[in-house]
């Protein structure tokens, strides 16, 4: 049976799709902030998870309604990747995306999380941000066009899969990654204990 397409807001829960919180600014990081604050410089292993050095902001002027919920997707609005990444909590410090960052809330009744990232990185998709980014200097995709982001939906059964598979396969390549530069280092090692 053939995937429906349908436009990405179709499948947002109520609270739907907001921007990150906006600093004045440059943002300080603060020793014993309250806050995690996720920029773009955090996304690591080719777009496909969050770093662990977060900034860390003070909490008092910044309302609830920014706190990420887990199985919040992540999507980068601004620069020339617009990738996208499902957030997980990694503890119980609050977390914020910064501006450059629209936060999608799917409506898990109807889709997968982790399948709707998975999908808004395919080569397809890709291309329809590319055909509808604005900027001359620092490209950007603007919500309306994110919002009608053309969806192939599967069943919940079949994105739930496609999910794992997914997950799967990021992780083999975060592993072989590291197996190369570990094994790089042990030649150079080797080599340089020649001379």
């Amino acid at each position: 049976m053939r995937s429906k397409i349908v436009s990405l807001k179709s499948i947002l829960s109520y609270k739907g799709l907001s921007s990150g919180y906006s600093f004045r600014g440059k943002i300080q990081h603060i020793h014993n902030g309250g806050v995690r604050v996720i920029q773009l410089k955090d996304f690591e292993n080719d777009y496909t998870v969050i770093g662990q050095d977060c900034t860390l902001v003070e909490r008092e002027k910044i309302k609830d309604k920014y706190f990420l919920e887990n199985g919040d997707v992540l999507f980068i609005a601004k620069g020339t990747n617009n990738f996208s990444l499902v957030f997980e909590e990694i503890d119980d410090t609050p977390t914020i995306a910064s501006s450059a960052l629209f936060v999608l809330k799917v409506d898990t009744r109807l889709a997968n999380p982790f399948y709707i990232a998975w999908y808004l990185n395919q080569t397809e998709v890709q291309n329809y941000f590319k055909s509808n980014e604005t900027g001359t200097y620092t490209k950007s995709i603007s919500k309306p066009i994110l919002e009608e982001a053309p969806i192939a939906l599967p069943s919940l059964e079949t994105q739930h899969k496609i999910a794992q598979v997914a997950s799967l396969h990021n992780k083999e390549l975060a592993l072989s990654h590291k197996i190369i530069a570990l094994k790089n280092q042990l030649t150079t090692t080797q080599l340089l204990n020649a001379l």
